[in-house]
């Protein structure tokens, strides 16, 4: 038999078919319409492709807003991003320009166009990018418009990169001064480094990456001194400023000028807008990389260890101390009572001599910079005035503070290390000085609160009996009142005989909810009468007299009626008249309360089963669960 020939027809046509959807996935696909990058939102018109799941731009990519309407009106954002893109790469020439302007709304027309001069700011940024990384001359300018003229140049920035490594020259203008440098083939800054203002100048000079001097004007500061152990690089950023002034003097650094240092932020500034919308649009490395070399001291793994039990300590000692010193009753306390005045001086003074230091530690390996400080260098930085004492002198009182188990504690030998015994110690005393202090507080806040819980109980005692003075206190009711009043009177009588024990506070606040709700209990029975004739006027309904030929008002449902009238508001009034205690007033407030509801419902419902039930019910327990009402507990 001959085989047929439709397997190799299949697997051909099957081979045939992914082909075809190979090409497809990869062939160019065009957008057009609304896009958001970043924080742009415009109209976008790009070409990409699809290939494994992934979409990467590919070839021409425009993107652009303004608003005429919104120019006449006020002010108009606009924007236009024009270049392209290579495997999702930005690659080519690149063209960005960003404005805010407003108009006088005057307009004129020049030949067949309508135009609108404009005030604003207009940025632009234009240069070669490959593949993601900047390439050749980058120019980034931003400029102040009037009457739709440059008036002036508020910055730009002149730089030459050598695939994302800046090059040769350089030069970068602010509004009042311009700075000059260059770099090596590397990225790393070389010679002088120049900064032009109105009446003065500063020169950073560089040796391949090393900032060796500063000189301001006729003054020249001494830097890095080499030759180092061990060096590494690093982006000259806001991180390097940090370790420049503190390799410096206090004097040195606080006469530096931030003129370089603002001028390269600026121009940071600009470059970080481009890379946020490129790096969202596809693959980039567009930040401008200035590169210096620092001396390097790595942190061994005993002092990382300490570092660490800083972080830790230096966190929960910073909470207690804030707590402390920002607490609003011990900030009173501290003024009539001289051991908390004390204490809280203490607290003053770990914080200056402790805290802060140990924060700047904790800020400095946040920073990334603690590798780069000198351990002998960082001990002068941090304590300019030597390094500070177990035995704490507290300068109000002459007194002195000791933390628990001072003696344990050694602030001498390796930096770290000693810093770590400083963390300790600091969270040693302030736990001790917070245990004394907020056990103060909380004796004086107890005893504010017993004044208050007081004031509270004797003005619901003089309104309970207030309120019983105006009533009618004649009859059933009333007796139950008088008893009520009498019920409260003696609370707050045995309140006041107990002895001043640990639980009276608690005695306190569960007594004044108490009197509030005798006194309710009271107000309730007192409308009982009210809602007695309202229950009687809600149940009347005309009915037809066959003898006398008219219509009469006559009660209905006269067996829910009676077991309200008859049963359940004695038995309600006779439990308040006997044994009551918090609780079981609370209970009858509440039951006292629902029945008159339930009573008015129950005349608006269909009652023939539970009429037919209370025909010889007396148990008013059982009543209030006919009711659908909760049977009063004891």
């Amino acid at each position: 038999m001959k085989p047929t020939g439709q397997p190799k027809f299949l697997a051909v046509l099957l081979l045939g078919l992914l082909f075809s959807w190979s090409i497809h996935a990869q062939e160019k696909l065009r957008y057009t319409g609304p896009f958001q990058v970043a924080s742009f939102v415009g109209e976008v018109d790009y070409t990409y492709q699809i290939i494994d799941g992934d979409t990467l731009l590919q070839g021409p990519f425009s993107m652009k807003r303004s608003n005429l309407d919104a120019l006449l009106d006020q002010k108009d954002k606009t924007f236009s991003f024009t270049g392209a893109f290579e495997n999702g790469f930005p690659n080519g020439p690149w063209n960005f320009q960003f404005g805010e302007f407003e108009s006088d709304q005057k307009t004129e027309v020049v030949g067949f166009q309508y135009r609108v001069n404009v005030d604003g700011i207009q940025n632009q940024a234009q240069g070669e990018i490959q593949m993601g990384r900047p390439d050749g001359l980058w120019i980034i300018s931003e400029q102040q418009i009037e009457d739709s003229e440059v008036k002036e140049t508020l910055f730009r920035s002149q730089i030459t990169y050598n695939n994302g490594v800046p090059q040769q020259s350089f030069r970068i203008e602010g509004k009042q001064s311009t700075l000059v440098g260059r770099f090596l083939r590397d990225g790393l800054a070389h010679d002088s480094w120049t900064l032009f203002g109105d009446e003065s100048t500063e020169t950073w000079s560089f040796s391949e990456g090393v900032l060796t001097q500063i000189r301001l004007d006729d003054t020249t500061i001494a830097v890095f001194r080499g030759p180092f152990k061990a060096a590494r690089t690093i982006n000259l950023d806001k991180r390097f400023s940090k370790i420049l002034k503190l390799q410096l003097e206090r004097e040195q650094a606080e006469g530096l000028r931030d003129g370089i240092n603002k001028l390269l932020a600026e121009n940071a500034a600009h470059y970080k807008k481009l890379d946020d919308i490129l790096s969202q649009l596809g693959k980039s490395q567009f930040l401008p990389m200035f590169k210096v070399k620092v001396p390097y001291f790595p942190l061994d793994s005993l002092e990382r260890n300490g570092l660490g039990a800083i972080q830790k300590e230096y966190g929960h000692s910073s909470k207690v101390a804030k707590g402390l010193l920002e607490n609003t009753q011990l900030n009173l306390l501290r003024r009539s009572d001289n051991e908390a005045q004390f204490l809280y001086s203490a607290v003053e003074k770990i914080k200056a001599s402790f805290l802060d230091p140990l924060d700047k530690v904790v800020h400095f390996s946040e920073l990334g910079i603690l590798d780069y400080l000198d351990r002998d260098l960082l001990a002068q930085r941090l304590f300019p005035n030597g390094k500070p004492s177990t035995t704490i002198v507290i300068d109000e009182s002459e007194r002195t503070f000791e933390g628990p188990n001072a003696n344990d504690f050694n602030f001498e030998g390796e930096e770290m290390q000693a810093l770590a015994q400083m963390s300790s110690y600091t969270k040693v005393s302030l736990d001790q000085i917070a245990t004394i202090l907020y056990e103060k507080v909380k004796n004086e806040q107890q005893q504010q609160e017993f004044v208050a819980l007081e004031e509270q109980m004797i003005a619901k005692i003089n309104s309970l009996n207030q309120m019983v003075d105006s009533l009618d206190t004649s009859g059933t009711y009333g007796t139950a009142i008088l008893h009520i009043k009498t019920i409260a009177e003696n609370k707050l009588n045995a309140y006041s005989s107990s002895a001043a024990t640990e639980g009276r506070l608690e005695e306190a606040k569960q007594l004044v909810p108490c009197l509030e709700t005798l006194k309710n209990l009271s107000q309730n029975l007192a409308a009982l009468p009210a809602r007695e004739l309202e229950i009687q006027e809600t149940y009347k309904d005309a009915v037809w007299n066959p003898f006398m030929a008219n219509l009469m008002e006559e009660e209905v449902k006269k067996r829910i009626t009676s077991a309200y009238r008859n049963v359940l508001i004695p038995f309600l009034v006779n439990e308040a008249n006997g044994e009551l205690n918090c609780t079981k007033a609370n209970n009858l407030n509440q039951l006292l309360t629902e029945l008159h509801k339930r009573m008015l419902e129950l005349r608006e419902e269909d009652t023939h089963k539970l009429e037919r039930k209370l025909r010889k019910e007396k148990n008013p327990n059982t009543i209030l669960e006919l009711f659908n009402l909760q049977p009063l507990e004891n």
